[in-house]
């Protein structure tokens, strides 16, 4: 249906890039504010359609217009408030590509450089937790680190409260018969 549209739209009005539609249309594009937006991606995640995704493998927020209810959801979850809506039908080609609409450099693992979350996530939160007392030291460390080095570290700190000391001697039937009076 909503190929059949841009067809119909593009013989009413040929030549034109886009038509505007009024509020709660269900065709339009996804506005982020890139400054709000902290790259979390929970638009992806309840966004039914598909119309918003991401990349495994940088930190990026993609877009397909023609994919888009403009449901609301990906607004609603939001937790910066970053995302708005423009209520519009585009009739160009560009409506079926994904595009990016926000992307960051990611933060390299300071233990192995793997890359993992956003540089300028880590960055303040890093700024932010410095001055904090349960992050002295070698702790401020884990948070530029990747989810297994950071387990790594953890497990092998001074007060890791898992670690149980060595493990005891397994005991044998000769200890117990060697503690007894009549043997």
């Amino acid at each position: 249906r909503r190929q059949i549209t841009r067809q119909a739209a593009r013989a009413l009005h040929p030549g034109t890039e886009s038509l505007p539609l009024p509020e709660g249309a269900p065709y339009g594009a996804v506005l982020v504010d890139t400054d709000a937006c902290t790259l979390c991606l929970s638009c992806v995640s309840l966004c039914p359609s598909g119309a918003l995704g991401d990349n495994p493998d940088l930190p990026q927020l993609r877009f397909q217009e023609d994919a888009c209810l403009q449901c609301g959801l990906c607004a609603n979850v939001c937790p910066e408030d970053a995302i708005t809506y423009e209520p519009r039908l585009l009739l160009s080609d560009e409506a079926l590509e994904q595009r990016v609409i926000n992307e960051e450099e990611p933060f390299a693992c300071i233990e192995c450089g793997s890359l993992f979350g956003v540089k300028s996530t880590i960055d303040r939160i890093t700024e932010k937790l410095q001055s904090h007392a349960m992050f002295s030291g070698d702790k401020l460390r884990m948070i530029q680190m990747c989810d297994d080095c950071r387990v790594n570290a953890q497990y092998h700190a001074q007060d890791n409260p898992f670690a149980a000391g060595e493990r005891p001697r397994p005991r044998t039937t000769d200890d117990y018969l060697s503690k007894r009076r009549d043997h």
